[in-house]
């Protein structure tokens, strides 16, 4: 595989540099990305990073690499490699985790493949001047592991022409900050299962219909939430893929979120080894064998993964040599943040966090721009390599201040009596790194009974 960086490549690095470094400054530059960070965290001036969003859309550097065939949106044109570049140096300048994340790498891509032109030219536009700011209504209290089990339900009123919605959602990444929400819901009454689901885009905006409860994290933050829907509305006209297709527009979604975001999130990580690294030259944590041989491990195994995530990238581009891909099992993989449709998973169900369910897409169900890898189990090792990786670091993080990593950042007082320092943050996120986005051992499963065709476990 030839993934080189080409002179037109580095002309776009050096443009996307001089960008950074003219714009991320002042107020900006104190939202600076700190290790045990991530996109949908609730830490930080919130007015800031949407502001910081919006300098990003007049900038053009939001919805890089999107589907141009009907319009620019107001981004710029991308090459698969120029994505990878912006990436690398917006995470290199420390720019902070993205609140618009999932309107533009995760629902953008599903409206250019299942939207109708009408919705692509009403939403596409404010995603890419960050405008709107979107939320994933997937997850609920019983339907973790088990996406296919959600009991939402949208009623047709055909006199309004729009869906009433009754539900509730969990695990909501800062539905507390969204202006719209995409949600899964059973449309067709008396439906099971995968079928007679319909994917609705809702405006939160909605007092006395929505009701968001933060849900407070180990870290002290609330990023995530609880959202109920009692009577909520979406127009009939932002209807997604059609009514009851609903599990093939999610499906599709939840396996655009890998491939350029997996390198990008290894830089991040290379960047919170280094600062622990660090930590531990200084003091003296590292002339310990044991500890030493721990840190090199964790450098040797994300230069591995960097690798992987490579080829996979390499491989996804590759043309498909099936002529139906219908009948492509191939392009139907298990995303590896997508919920198991027969899966059973209390951990996952409790702690599916950023909204996104662990398990798999199901086989049957079509995918016409599935941009996931051709082999069945990367996204699933992909996941495993990472959760544990990640996990190992924040305990090495506090390893590696001793008794230290017992004490808070500043003293104790009644306005501010819960602060972590960055490296504790980093240690107490990461516990949760092999149970969100799916559980361990449901990607276990995933390449045990998809890939190596083992005996199915029993779900009873």
């Amino acid at each position: 595989m030839d993934f080189a960086f080409g002179p037109e490549d580095e002309r776009f690095r050096a443009e996307a540099r001089d960008w950074l470094a003219e714009h991320f400054i002042g107020p900006f530059a104190a939202l600076k990305q700190e290790p045990g960070g991530h996109p949908g965290e609730a830490r930080g001036d919130m007015t800031a990073r949407r502001a910081w969003e919006r300098e990003l859309g007049t900038g053009g550097w939001i919805g890089l690499g999107w589907d141009r065939t009907d319009g620019a949106y107001g981004n710029r044109a991308a090459t698969l490699t120029q994505q990878v570049v912006w990436a690398e140096e917006y995470a290199r300048a420390g720019a902070p985790g993205r609140l618009g994340h999932i309107g533009e790498n995760l629902l953008a891509p599903t409206l250019l493949a299942h939207g109708d032109s009408a919705q692509r030219a009403r939403f596409l536009p404010p995603i890419a001047r960050a405008e709107e700011l979107w939320c994933q209504g997937y997850s609920e209290p019983d339907a973790g592991s088990d996406l296919a089990g959600l009991r939402t339900h949208a009623v047709r009123d055909p006199g309004e022409g729009t869906y009433r919605i009754t539900g509730q959602k969990i695990w909501t990444s800062l539905a507390h900050e969204a202006d719209w929400c995409f949600v899964l819901a059973r449309t067709e009454e008396g439906s099971q299962r995968h079928h007679g689901l319909s994917f609705l885009l809702v405006p939160m905006d909605q007092p006395g219909r929505i009701e968001v409860r933060p849900i407070r994290q180990l870290t002290g933050t609330a990023e995530f939430n609880e959202v109920f829907f009692d009577g909520a509305v979406a127009r009939a006209e932002h209807l997604v893929g059609g009514a009851g297709h609903g599990w093939r527009v999610a499906m599709s979604l939840l396996a655009v979120e890998r491939g350029v975001s997996t390198l990008v999130q290894q830089i991040g990580f290379a960047q919170e080894l280094s600062r622990v690294v660090r930590l531990a030259l200084e003091t003296g944590a590292a002339e310990e064998p044991v500890l030493r041989d721990r840190l090199i491990r964790q450098w040797a195994e994300l230069k591995a993964m960097r690798w992987n995530a490579l080829r996979t990238l390499g491989a996804a581009q590759k043309p498909n040599p099936n002529p139906n891909p219908a009948r492509d099992p191939a392009l139907h993989p298990a995303p590896n943040d997508a919920r198991d449709p027969d899966a059973r998973d209390p951990a996952s169900r409790k702690g599916a966090a950023h909204g996104l369910p662990p398990g798999s897409a199901d086989p049957q169900a079509p995918g016409p721009q599935d941009p996931g890898p051709r082999d069945q189990g990367a996204p699933s090792v992909a996941k495993l390599l990472w959760g544990g990786w990640h996990q190992r670091l924040g305990e090495l993080a506090v390893q590696v201040r001793g008794a230290a990593a017992a004490l808070g950042p500043a003293r104790w007082t009644a306005g501010r009596p819960y602060e972590l320092d960055a490296f504790q943050r980093l240690f107490l996120f990461s516990r949760a790194d092999t149970i969100y986005g799916g559980s361990d051992e449901i990607q276990r499963t995933i390449i045990a009974e998809r890939v190596l065709h083992l005996p199915k476990e029993s779900r009873r």
